[in-house]
């Protein structure tokens, strides 16, 4: 018997073991459209399987077999595992399913779990490998394996090191990426931990007497890492031979249309008080998304697309960028498009002014005055380091100035819309960030 008619003949699988770190969405009401065993050593079978779910998306459910049975696979029962030999073997799985190698991983043993977002859910393996599962795998064009492949063959070297990935391929001929496999950067923080806490150390220098900014200049590290990357995705490669294009009128009709979608959103979801003053602000935020229909012309390149302090780790070699993703909250078929630079400058802008945020709320306003300087001073010099890289290499045109107030207000409205959809107590952030970008 194959294995699609054994898991038919069985389906849904079982879970004998309920445990919160499943790596998979809620079997239940799906309906099996294809599968493949993962090739390995190990004593158990582990399977993958590509499945439509009760909302007729798609969902990936791991499997493994034990007990004669067929279940569904947790962290820990090395589903991951075999998915990384198999990469490092280079044995193919099926016809339909593809293995698609940047870089020979090393032999690694044990999961734990890294983590789970909305989307997708990550296992580290053997302390030395990242298996990033997406859960729910789309259509549209994922951006991260051009974006790593270009990077690897350029040898960018502040990510971590693309080892490879695993595709579909669907019925209609389109491939859907499933699984992505980086290097594991050990000691990693993300920049929600690592800056919160160089802002927190900076206010207490400022309250022993220490003048100006103390420590490492954290937002300078990031201007230069955010020109570096752009700079990085603006030079051709075999994997990208065009790498900056030129905006056409349905380019910035798009980017027009999607942020005057989120800022009525934001306006629409936001209650209370706090959605009055949205509200009172429209006509401002509508006339900055405005200006965006007069940048036709303007560059274009492959951009990381949802950058932000938490999608850059530091570790014990420095920096190293993560999640080449998109945004999340953005159309999927317009994640893999060539966008302005001005997107992730924006979106860092305005990360620096939430690290600030989130200090504020921690430590109960108490320096209130020395936080919106931080953020002030944080800006102004990440924009500076990010000027002089970009000026460095000659590629200053690879920043349009004009779209940053437009990006960084339609920013803080997917933020709003994000609080009131996943994450009440976020609000606050946002909130502080836009009266402190459209003051009353």
């Amino acid at each position: 018997m194959s294995l699609i008619d054994e898991l038919r003949a069985s389906w849904p699988p079982g879970d004998p073991a309920p445990s919160s770190d499943h790596v998979r969405p809620s079997a239940a009401g799906t309906r099996l459209l294809d599968a493949c065993a993962l090739p390995s050593t190990a004593i158990e079978r582990h399977a993958v399987a590509v499945a439509s779910g009760p909302d007729e998306r798609l969902c990936l459910i791991l499997l493994v077999r034990s007990g004669g049975a067929w279940h569904l696979a947790r962290v820990g029962d090395g589903a991951s595992e075999s998915l990384v030999e198999a990469l490092a073997r280079m044995e193919p799985v099926s016809n339909d399913f593809r293995l698609r190698p940047l870089g020979r991983p090393p032999e690694a043993r044990g999961e734990r779990a890294m983590g789970v977002d909305q989307t997708n859910d990550s296992v580290v393996v053997g302390e030395a490998v990242v298996v990033k599962w997406l859960l729910r795998p789309s259509p549209a064009v994922h951006p991260a394996p051009a974006i790593l492949a270009h990077l690897a063959a350029l040898g960018f070297p502040n990510v971590p090191r693309p080892l490879g990935s695993l595709t579909w391929t669907a019925p209609d001929g389109v491939e859907i990426l499933l699984a992505l496999v980086d290097g594991y950067l050990p000691g990693a923080r993300d920049g929600w931990d690592w800056c919160v806490a160089a802002l927190l150390e900076h206010l207490g220098h400022v309250a022993d007497g220490c003048a100006g900014s103390c420590g490492a200049d954290l937002a300078a590290e990031l201007g230069a890492l955010t020109a570096s990357l752009h700079l990085a995705l603006a030079t051709p490669s075999p994997v990208l031979p065009v790498a900056v294009t030129r905006a056409g009128a349905s380019d910035v009709v798009r980017w027009r249309s999607a942020a005057e979608l989120t800022m009525r959103e934001a306006a629409a979801l936001t209650g209370g008080s706090d959605g009055e003053e949205v509200r009172a602000r429209l006509p401002r935020i509508g006339a900055a998304l405005a200006a965006l229909s007069d940048v036709v012309g303007t560059p274009v390149q492959r951009v990381h697309g949802d950058l932000h302090v938490g999608q850059v780790l530091r570790w014990r070699e420095g920096l190293a960028v993560i999640d080449f993703d998109g945004n999340p909250a953005a159309d999927p078929a317009a994640a893999a498009l060539p966008q302005p630079a001005a997107r992730d400058v924006a979106g860092m802008l305005c990360s620096l002014d939430h690290v600030g945020r989130i200090v504020d709320e921690q430590t109960g306003r108490l320096h209130h005055a020395d936080v919106e300087r931080w953020i002030a001073s944080s800006r102004h010099r990440f924009l500076s380091a990010y000027r002089a890289g970009l000026a460095d290499a000659g590629r200053t045109d690879l920043l349009d100035e004009r779209l940053l107030p437009a990006f960084e207000l339609e920013q803080e409205c997917r933020e709003l819309v994000y609080a009131a959809r996943f994450l009440p107590r976020w609000r606050y952030a946002p909130m502080a960030a836009l009266r402190a970008m459209l003051p009353p």
